[in-house]
């Protein structure tokens, strides 16, 4: 049995991704995703409340459509937690707030197998059970690895961080870095926009994936247009509460119009 990464695929295929984050834990979310074609889905355990096991229903759900299921980790110091969620069955890690190479190095010690990093073996879900063929060697090359940089020291020390091996893709989380460069929520800065260029050019210099965060289908257009492969365009939580207003509020704007 072969393990399969998704999101390389069709990075390959198409040169670009596209993905959302899912907040609300709900497998049925994936599920919709999946159908509509989406490449992958972000679980978010940092600001959202999904546990474990609800983690497990959505990534399923996920591979019924050849959709990648990542977690954004909580706590970005909690190594052990990251190979757990990888012997259940998740097909990758985002890992917020890294700042330093030191800190990359320790998270793929924790997400890798020898001789790239230290995690243990294991005999559930994420191995299938023992069904993967070679399954120390499949999850180095399979399982995805994410870090985020989303801070002025990141930017500072990303040429360092992209050298780090096993790492696959570094994001961007303009939200974070614009509020740490004393600019919150302006992300056409002048400093911010440098910065994420800066993160974009060491991307492509040592070919790393360069991934970014949009809310839209015109911000995340202008994102691929520039030159990130890997963007989400959508938080399912948020479009649900936007599209939701939008259609309550014409539905009460035509009424009252007749």
């Amino acid at each position: 049995m072969k393990m399969r990464n998704f999101v390389k695929e069709k990075l390959a295929e198409n040169g670009y991704v596209l993905g959302a984050f899912v907040a609300s834990g709900s497998a049925m979310n994936c599920e919709c995703l999946g159908i509509n074609g989406m490449d992958f889905i972000i679980i978010d355990a940092e600001h959202a409340q999904t546990d474990t096991e609800t983690m497990v229903d959505m990534a399923r759900a996920c591979e019924l459509y050849g959709m990648a299921a990542f977690v954004r980790v909580y706590d970005p110091n909690d190594l052990p937690m990251m190979s757990r969620l990888l012997d259940v069955g998740i097909h990758g890690l985002m890992v917020p707030m890294v700042e330093s190479r030191e800190q990359a190095d320790g998270i793929i010690r924790y997400v890798k197998y020898p001789p790239l990093g230290k995690r243990g073996a294991n005999g559930g879900r994420g191995p299938r059970w023992g069904m993967y063929e070679d399954y120390t060697r499949q999850s180095n090359e399979n399982l995805y690895t994410i870090m985020q940089c989303e801070t002025k020291r990141g930017v500072e020390n990303i040429e360092e961080i992209c050298q780090t091996p096993g790492l696959d893709c570094i994001f961007i989380g303009t939200a974070d870095l614009s509020q740490d460069m004393g600019h919150p929520g302006d992300v056409n800065h002048p400093n911010v926009v440098e910065a994420v260029e800066t993160v974009l050019n060491t991307c492509k210099k040592y070919d790393i994936t360069a991934g970014i965060v949009t809310g839209n289908q015109d911000a995340a257009i202008k994102r691929l247009k520039q030159g990130f492969r890997l963007v989400t365009c959508m938080n399912d939580q948020v479009f649900f509460r936007t599209e939701s207003a939008k259609c309550l509020g014409a539905v009460r704007t035509g009424f009252a119009a007749q």
